[in-house]
């Protein structure tokens, strides 16, 4: 039961600075999930889902990297994670290879085709947040910079995540 695991959830004080930073961060969730269409199925009306699109990004950033690497970036379950490689692969747009110095481990990285796939959709997702900042002046895209250095260097301490 989680709320043994969660003191926040057997607690009486509704107005807690707890309680009001989770409504604030789930609040914005909601509004950033749905603003930036992540919730739709086919991110970017591509054929790609925004976990697929994540993962080409890492392999992309990555350039050959393992499974396991990317489990550890993206906080994502191995077999969840194999199966979306499984079906990259059968599109062409991923291949695994083993390693040269330990054939236990399977590398991971785009093929041509999928570097230009990578390409364009991280080209899509800059015209869409492009979109989305147009009409920002100066001050609103430092303030918005700001915004979001503090989200990153405050939930992004060590033990935190």
């Amino acid at each position: 039961m989680l709320s043994r695991h969660c003191p926040l959830l057997r607690r009486e004080d509704n107005m807690s600075k707890e309680s009001k930073t989770i409504d604030a961060i789930r609040e914005f969730n909601r509004f950033y999930l749905v603003n930036m269409g992540f919730l739709n199925s086919n991110y970017l009306d591509s054929t790609y889902s925004v976990v697929e699109t994540r993962i080409l990004f890492e392999i992309r950033m990555h350039q050959a990297c393992t499974q396991s690497d990317i489990v550890k970036i993206l906080h994502i379950d191995k077999s969840y994670l194999s199966r979306i490689i499984k079906r990259l692969c059968a599109k062409g747009i991923v291949q695994k290879n083993n390693s040269d110095t330990d054939k236990r481990v399977t590398r991971v990285m785009l093929t041509a085709l999928g570097n230009e796939e990578t390409d364009r959709l991280i080209q899509l997702t800059n015209c869409q947040i492009e979109t989305k900042i147009a009409g920002l002046n100066s001050d609103e895209h430092n303030k918005l910079c700001t915004a979001l250095d503090t989200i990153i260097s405050i939930l992004g301490k060590e033990g935190l995540v």
